[in-house]
């Protein structure tokens, strides 16, 4: 069997086109009329996108093994589930636009844990926040409406850059608070990005990361965690970055809980300055299985909103009692 392409090597297969065709109609239609025709557009990618169906249906089955994550699914995974997975997919980037647009009132947010966020913003030193592919890490965009603070996105936005032309678009339009958000394309075998972090947090800013995926150029430097029942590899660098600046680090995740409305969860993960040097490897470890033990807890509770389409445990790291 030939070996997926990794997620950084993905094309977007056309998804250009559907975002456009998503964006008229959220602006032509509204948000919830337009809800109804991301079904076909779904459809479409479950027929014909082999590779998403299957790291769906392997992350699903991982879900199903753990009694809570069952409990959620309410069946063995299956195509049904597998296309639920897909269209949940779709909906997220139907508020993705929203969020792009600033589109504050369209939603309702619940915000849990935003003393960690005004920590940040009280005692002026910058933080880290680590996000995941769970839910809609967009809804970073709307933290104007709750924190004045500068967000600053650090992104490998090469495997999809016309996508994100699109929303660069949308964004520079909204003139409203989210436009205080600005993505930092992580650069491959270049370190012009970290050098960009680290002025963001020296003036107080927030530097926010998705950090579930290991970019190409950090796999030397990558973690091996327990993640639902396997191994898998979480990036060091945003870790080791809030080390070396000194700054707080907080687990960020936006999930989806009904129609316009998302549960906004910030916890803390720790504090970049108190990493002991001499065992900052060690330390390094401890706070990437704390991310990944808190990623596990919340794909538990919202097992379709994880956003992962590609192999994402190591091959030599299966087993289910690791």
């Amino acid at each position: 069997m030939t070996k997926p392409a990794a997620w950084h090597r993905r094309g977007e297969r056309g998804s250009a086109l559907g975002m456009r065709i998503t964006v008229w109609l959220y602006r032509t239609v509204g948000r919830r009329a337009a809800e109804l025709l991301v079904w076909p557009i779904v459809a479409y990618f479950f027929l014909t996108d082999r590779a998403a169906r299957h790291a769906s249906f392997s992350y699903l089955q991982r879900i199903y093994e753990i009694p809570e994550g069952a409990r959620q699914l309410g069946r063995e995974p299956g195509p049904w589930l597998v296309f639920r997975h897909l269209l949940a997919f779709g909906i997220s980037i139907l508020d993705r636009v929203g969020f792009w647009l600033g589109r504050r009132s369209d939603f309702d947010l619940d915000l849990r844990g935003d003393e960690h966020l005004a920590r940040i913003v009280n005692e002026g030193r910058g933080g880290v926040v680590l996000g995941s592919h769970l839910g809609s890490f967009d809804a970073m965009r709307l933290l104007g409406a709750f924190a004045p603070i500068p967000v600053n996105v650090l992104m490998y936005t090469q495997h999809a850059t016309r996508i994100n032309e699109i929303f660069a678009r949308l964004a520079a339009a909204s003139g409203e608070p989210a436009a205080r958000v600005r993505v930092l394309p992580v650069r491959e075998n270049s370190f012009e990005h970290v050098l960009e972090a680290r002025a963001c947090i020296a003036r107080g800013e927030v530097v926010a990361i998705l950090a579930d995926r290991t970019p190409p150029s950090d796999r030397a430097r990558a973690c091996r965690v327990k993640f639902l029942g396997g191994v898998a590899a979480i990036p060091e660098g945003p870790f080791r970055l809030a080390a070396v600046l000194g700054a707080p680090i907080v687990f960020m995740v936006a999930v989806r809980s009904g129609a316009s409305a998302y549960e906004v969860d910030v916890e803390s993960l720790g504090d970049g300055a108190r990493l002991p040097r001499a065992r900052r490897r060690e330390a390094l470890q401890a706070l990437c299985q704390a991310y990944a033990d808190r990623l596990a807890a919340h794909c538990l509770r919202s097992p379709f909103q994880w956003f992962n389409f590609h192999e994402f445990w190591l091959e030599d790291g299966s087993s289910r009692d690791a």
